[in-house]
C-alpha cells in the first residue's frame, strides 16, 4: 500500500513538472511565423506577457500554442515559466515550492542562455555559395586610411598588423 503511495506521489509530481516546463509568457511582443525562420509567412503577433504553450523547441526557436495564434517564435521572446511558482489560478503550497530554481547569490535574477550549435548536416550539405552576399560583404571593408582614421578619432593605440596579400599576388 505505501509502494503504491509514494509511486502515485511520484507520478503526480512528474507530471506536474513536465506540465510546468512547456508553459512560457511572451517577454515582448513578437511575431508568429509559420516556420522556424526569420524569412517564413507571419501567422500571428504574440502579445506581451501572452500566455503559450510550448510545444517543441528547434535551435533557437520554440513552437509555440497561443490564444493570438500557433507557430514559431524566437527562443528569447519566451520566459519559461517551470522555474516560477504560477501566479494564475494556484495558490502556491508545496508543489509550488518544488517548483521553485534556487538562486545563486540570493539575487533572484534569471539567467537565459540560448543553444544553438550552428547548421546540421543537411544544411550543409544544401548549402550553395551566394555571390551576392559575398559581394555586400565587400562593402564593409575598410581601407589602411579608414582603419587609421578611425582608430586616431577613437583615441585608440595603434599596433602594427600585416596586411594580407590580395589573391593572385
Amino acid at each position: 500500500m505505501k509502494l503504491r503511495c509514494v509511486a502515485g506521489l511520484c507520478l503526480l509530481l512528474c507530471s506536474a513538472l513536465a506540465r510546468a516546463q512547456d508553459s512560457g509568457v511572451a517577454a515582448r511582443a513578437t511575431e508568429i511565423l509559420k516556420d522556424p525562420s526569420v524569412d517564413s509567412a507571419v501567422v500571428g503577433r504574440l502579445q506581451e506577457s501572452a500566455s503559450v504553450k510550448i510545444l517543441s523547441r528547434q535551435g533557437g526557436w520554440m513552437r509555440i500554442e497561443s490564444a493570438d495564434g500557433n507557430g514559431w517564435v524566437r527562443l528569447l521572446a519566451i520566459r519559461t515559466t517551470s522555474a516560477e511558482p504560477s501566479t494564475q489560478g494556484t495558490r502556491g503550497g508545496f508543489l509550488s515550492w518544488l517548483l521553485r530554481r534556487p538562486s545563486i547569490g540570493g539575487g533572484g535574477g534569471q539567467t537565459v542562455t540560448t543553444g544553438v550549435r550552428g547548421l546540421d548536416k543537411e544544411q550543409i550539405s544544401n548549402a550553395k555559395p551566394n555571390a551576392a552576399e559575398l559581394k555586400k560583404m565587400g562593402g564593409f571593408a575598410a581601407s589602411r586610411e579608414e582603419a587609421e582614421q578611425f582608430g586616431k578619432s577613437s583615441s585608440l593605440t595603434g599596433q602594427q598588423v600585416g596586411y594580407l596579400k590580395a589573391p593572385g599576388q
